[in-house]
């Protein structure tokens, strides 16, 4: 046999069986012929292993039930925050929205009052200061 395998040209030694480059078979083993097993019989319907596609199973409702609260309650802060129920609204806003995000049908209403009750602690927050502001200036005359 020669030191180079007759299939890709590699170099190899007379000891080997199968050439590490290219895989092919140097020269012929003999190897004893095994009984063969009997396979399992499997029916034709079931197949081992085989993973079903994930469905989503839509309620009858729709399924946004969180992100509609979400909406609603931060559409209804922003206005609400001149008599301080807007924090309140908007926090519910908040974890009805992140609620909604993972387990509605429609995550984007659930994202729209998630951002709405983001804006009601925005707003709340900006007329509080613009008050303690306008009331401090007013202090001395009082």
């Amino acid at each position: 046999m020669s030191p180079y395998c007759t299939y890709c040209g590699n170099e190899v030694e007379e000891s080997w069986n199968v050439c590490p480059n290219c895989g092919k078979v140097l020269k012929e083993q003999i190897i004893p012929q095994m009984q063969p097993q009997q396979q399992p019989q499997m029916h034709p319907q079931s197949r081992p292993y085989q993973v079903q596609p994930y469905q989503r199973v839509y309620g009858p409702s729709g399924g946004n039930n969180y992100g509609i609260a979400a909406l609603i309650c931060g559409i209804l802060g922003i206005p609400l925050g001149i008599i301080f129920v807007g924090p309140v609204l908007g926090i519910i806003a908040i974890i009805m929205g992140g609620i909604g995000i993972s387990k509605d049908d429609n995550a984007a209403i659930a994202v729209i009052g998630l951002v709405f009750g983001i804006l009601d602690f925005v707003f709340f927050f900006i007329l509080f200061f613009w008050f303690f502001i306008w009331f401090s200036w007013l202090w001395p005359w009082w």
